[in-house]
């Protein structure tokens, strides 16, 4: 699977949970990165390394270790903004 299939899925997942539509501009200011990078990322025009070995590290673990890291990740970071549907 290629990086903006997952970057593609991902943002289905994210709409399908929160129940409407997201645009690519909103997701960007969510994840930090400008709207013609998270473009970019959609299209597969830009593939940025780190996210490639990050997915990497993240697939020599086993499930549970994955979600632990990202529940560190999303707990102590403050990068990823919590929308109204989590804060429910």
């Amino acid at each position: 699977m290629e990086l903006k299939e997952l970057i593609r899925g991902a943002h289905s997942l994210v709409e399908a949970r929160e129940k409407r539509r997201i645009t690519q501009e909103e997701m960007a200011k969510r994840i930090g990165v400008g709207y013609r990078t998270y473009m970019e990322y959609q299209r597969g025009t830009n593939a940025p390394l780190a996210m490639k070995a990050l997915l990497n590290l993240l697939s020599m673990l086993d499930d549970q270790e994955v979600v632990r890291v990202v529940s560190e990740w999303r707990n102590s970071s403050g990068h990823v903004k919590k929308t109204a549907v989590e804060k429910q």
